[in-house]
Formats: C-alpha cells, structure tokens, sequence
C-alpha cells in the first residue's frame, strides 16, 4: 500500500473555508442563529483536527537534520498550542450559545 500526501486534506480544507469566507463577504451566504451553532460546532471539530496535525507536523519536521529544525519545530508547537486554544473558545462559545 502507498502512502497518501496528507497534504492534500489540508488543501481541500482550506479551500473550503477560503469559499465560505468569500460566500459571507459578498452576501451570497449569511448566518442565521441555527446555521452560526452548527459553524461554530464544524469549526471545533475543524481546530480540534487542526492541533492534532501541527504536532504531527511538528514530530515530522523534528525528524529532519538541519540548524533550523529546532525553530520550525518550535513554531510548529507553539502554533498547535494556539489552535488547541482556539478550540477550547469555541467550546465555550457554544455552550453559551442559545
């Protein structure tokens, strides 16, 4: 069996996401108060994804040789450390949510 590039999930994701923002921004999509729970619902599940892969990122990265490994790998966690953040507000924000 091959190995797949899991890059290409993120592509897909973040194309995805670059349409909503458009669909929103020139009003060919709004919110409505059911529609927002069930975004900020798909959002947490979205950044929940997304820390998991930044480690992921950051143990593969860690793996290769050069001086600059040690940075990206930091950055990397640091980044994952904020989504994980970000996915705990929208928790929050949910619950709060009517």
């Amino acid at each position: 069996m091959t190995t797949q590039n899991p890059a290409m999930h993120a592509r897909i994701a973040a194309d995805a996401l670059d349409r909503l923002t458009r669909d929103v921004q020139s009003g060919r999509a709004a919110w409505t108060s059911h529609t927002a729970r069930q975004a900020v619902d798909d959002l947490t599940r979205i950044t929940t994804a997304a820390a998991t892969v930044l480690q992921q990122l950051a143990a593969a990265h860690g793996q290769q040789p050069g001086p600059r490994t040690a940075q990206g790998v930091t950055a990397l966690h640091q980044a994952g450390q904020d989504v994980t953040t970000a996915s705990a507000h929208l928790r929050t924000a949910r619950h709060t949510m009517k």
